[in-house]
C-alpha cells in the first residue's frame, strides 16, 4: 500500500487555500464595500491561502525538493504571506471604519516588516530546510537566526491583530461623538472576528514558545488546532464583509482629539445655545440626528459643539441626545393623552429607532423598565433602589 502524500490534517490547509481563492473571486463580484477595503480584504485572503499552502509544503515530509531555488522560494513565500496577512487585516479594519480612507505614503512603512524578514532569509540563507530545523541543515549562527525569525513571524500577527482590535474600540467610542442613533451590531461582530484572529494568532505564538520546551508531537497537535480555527475565522470574516461591513457608519477624526485648541473656555452663551436649540426645536425627535446636523442648527462648528458637550455636560453626543429622548418618553408614558400608545409607539415618537437602545437608556435613567414606569405612575424611586 502506498504512503499517502497528505494526511487528514493537511486537508484543512487545502480547504483553506481553496476557500480563500473562492473568497477573493466572490469579494470582487459581490462586495458592496469601498473599493480600497475590498482590495485590502482580498489581499488578506490571498495571504492566508498562500500561507496555508506554504505551511503544508514546508511541513510535509513527502513533498520535498532538492532544488536550492525551490527551498529559498518556499521560505520567502512563507515569510511574505505571514507578514502580509497581518498588515492587510489591520489596514482593512482601518479602511472600513474611517471616512475617506485611502492608502498614503506613510502606510508604506508597514513594508519595513517585509523588508526585515526577507532580508533575514536572504542574509542567513534560511531556506525551507533551515526553517524546519532539519538535522545537519544548520550551523550555530543560522540556527539562532532562524529561531529569531520564527519569534518575529509569530509575534507580528498578534501585534497587528490587537492593534486592529484597539482601532475598533476607538471607532465605537467615536461613533457616540457623531451620531445620536446607531446600531452597534456591525462593530460588535467586527470586534469579535478581529479579536478571534488576535487570540488565534496568540495561540500560535504560545504554541511556538511551548515548542521550545515540550515535545514536537505535542506542539504539532496544538498547531493543527490553529489551522482549523483559521479556516472558520476566514469564512466568518467573508460572511461579515457581505452582510455588515457596508452598513458601518463612518467617522472622521474624533472631534475631541482633532484641533483641541478650538475652544479653551466656552462662553455661557454657546452653552445656552446648545441647550436651548435642542429643547426649543426638539431636535432630539429626529431619529438619525448627527452632530453636524445639530451644529448647523446651533450655528457653531461641530467640533466646538462636541467639545462643549464633553466638557460642560460631561457626556458625549450620543448620551446627550438620548437623555432628552428618555425625558420625552417619560412625559408621554404619564400623559393620559398618549395612553392609547404602546411602548413601541412611544419610543419611536420620542426619537428612538431601536428598542434595545430605548430600553437600555430608560432603565439607566429611571431604574425601571418603561412598562413598570407607566404602571407605577412615574414613581420609580423604590424599584430603582434595588436595580442592579
Amino acid at each position: 500500500m502506498k504512503t499517502p502524500i497528505f494526511n487528514i490534517h493537511d486537508l484543512i490547509l487545502v480547504l483553506t487555500l481553496a476557500v480563500c481563492v473562492l473568497l477573493v473571486i466572490f469579494q470582487w463580484l459581490l462586495s458592496k464595500q469601498k473599493a480600497v477595503a475590498s482590495q485590502l480584504l482580498s489581499g488578506f485572503f490571498v495571504c492566508v491561502g498562500a500561507s496555508a499552502l506554504c505551511n503544508m509544503v514546508l511541513w510535509n515530509d513527502y513533498i520535498h525538493s532538492h532544488s536550492e531555488l525551490a527551498k529559498i522560494t518556499l521560505a520567502l513565500g512563507l515569510v511574505t504571506t505571514l507578514v502580509g496577512k497581518s498588515v492587510f487585516l489591520y489596514l482593512y479594519v482601518v479602511a472600513i471604519t474611517r471616512a475617506n480612507f485611502s492608502l498614503r505614503a506613510k502606510d508604506a512603512l508597514h513594508l519595513l516588516n517585509l523588508v526585515a524578514v526577507v532580508g533575514l532569509v536572504l542574509w542567513g540563507e534560511l531556506d525551507s530546510d533551515r526553517l524546519r530545523f532539519l538535522p545537519n541543515a544548520h550551523n550555530e549562527f543560522s540556527a539562532q537566526l532562524a529561531n529569531y525569525l520564527w519569534h518575529y513571524l509569530k509575534f507580528l500577527p498578534v501585534a497587528y491583530a490587537f492593534a486592529a482590535v484597539l482601532e475598533i474600540y476607538r471607532y465605537k467610542q467615536q461613533l457616540k461623538e457623531f451620531y445620536s442613533s446607531l446600531s452597534l451590531q456591525g462593530p460588535y461582530w467586527l470586534l469579535l472576528l478581529t479579536l478571534g484572529f488576535a487570540l488565534n494568532w496568540l495561540w500560535s505564538l504560545i504554541v511556538h514558545l511551548l515548542g521550545q520546551s515540550v515535545s514536537f508531537a505535542i506542539a504539532d497537535s496544538f498547531g493543527i488546532f490553529d489551522n482549523y480555527i483559521t479556516f472558520l475565522l476566514v469564512n466568518a470574516l467573508f460572511v461579515y464583509s457581505l452582510l455588515y461591513a457596508h452598513e458601518l457608519l463612518l467617522t472622521r477624526e474624533s472631534p475631541g482629539t482633532k484641533e483641541p485648541q478650538v475652544i479653551a473656555a466656552p462662553s455661557p452663551e454657546a452653552i445656552a445655545r446648545i441647550r436651548t436649540t435642542m429643547e426649543t426645536q426638539e431636535l432630539y425627535l429626529t431619529q438619525n440626528l448627527t452632530i453636524e446636523d445639530f451644529a448647523r442648527q446651533v450655528g457653531i462648528h461641530y467640533r466646538e459643539v462636541s467639545s462643549i458637550i464633553n466638557s460642560e455636560f460631561n457626556t458625549n453626543f450620543f448620551e446627550f441626545v438620548n437623555g432628552y429622548r428618555v425625558e420625552r418618553a417619560k412625559q408621554m408614558l404619564l400623559d393620559p393623552a398618549f395612553a392609547h400608545l404602546n411602548i413601541l409607539d412611544i419610543l419611536l415618537e420620542s426619537g428612538f429607532n431601536s428598542k434595545s437602545s430605548f430600553h437600555r437608556f430608560f432603565k439607566r435613567y429611571t431604574g425601571v423598565s418603561a412598562a413598570e414606569f407607566r404602571k407605577q405612575g412615574g414613581v420609580p424611586q423604590a424599584p430603582a433602589e434595588g436595580a442592579e
